[in-house]
């Protein structure tokens, strides 16, 4: 198995006030609606989930890695905060010459601040994760292929972070005002 741990930090900022920036991350299916990478596979429960990052790698490798998360929206602290959900089964992680399937642990966090009608945003991701070693790989000492396998993880969580946050703030500065549930 391989141990891999990559993270992201943005700062970014959204031309709409605190309100609706808070209303639209209230909904945590339409928040992923702007991460194309990562979908819903399981709900344990009430903002618990398992989500799957899923990805096509050299347009021949299938790399598909799960989470189980737990979603928490503090308005008092104006913070969204996405964090491994425990006690979950674990997915049986396998490597074959065409795919790779492994658990990870997800979190991000989203902090908010209101400024004079826009907002201010520090975004956090991360990803652990204990993979098996791709077969590609294997003549490779596991020092090596971490490294290789790392690489191309924190490639493509740059590439979906900067993507979520384009398409995040695009939505929500030609949004309508939608009323407070």
């Amino acid at each position: 198995m391989l141990q891999i741990s990559v993270s992201s930090h943005r700062n970014f900022e959204i031309g709409c006030d605190l309100a609706r920036v808070e209303q639209h991350l209230r909904e945590f299916d339409r928040v992923l609606e702007d991460l194309p990478a990562l979908k819903v596979v399981t709900v344990w429960g009430p903002n618990q989930y398992r989500i799957a990052y899923s990805a096509v790698i050299a347009g021949v490798y299938q790399v598909d890695l799960l989470s189980d998360v737990q979603v928490r929206l503090d308005t008092d602290r104006h913070l969204l905060a996405v964090s491994p959900l425990q006690g979950c089964p674990a997915v049986a992680a396998h490597a074959t010459l065409r795919s790779l399937t492994g658990q990870g642990q997800y979190t991000s966090t989203m902090a908010l601040q209101d400024q004079d009608g826009r907002t201010a945003v520090t975004y956090d991701v991360g990803i652990t994760a204990a993979i098996p070693k791709p077969v590609r790989l294997s003549l490779l000492p596991d020092l090596i292929a971490r490294n290789a396998v790392q690489a191309v993880v924190k490639h493509r969580l740059d590439d979906i972070t900067n993507l979520f946050i384009e398409r995040t703030v695009q939505r929500l500065e030609r949004q309508p005002i939608i009323a407070a549930r």
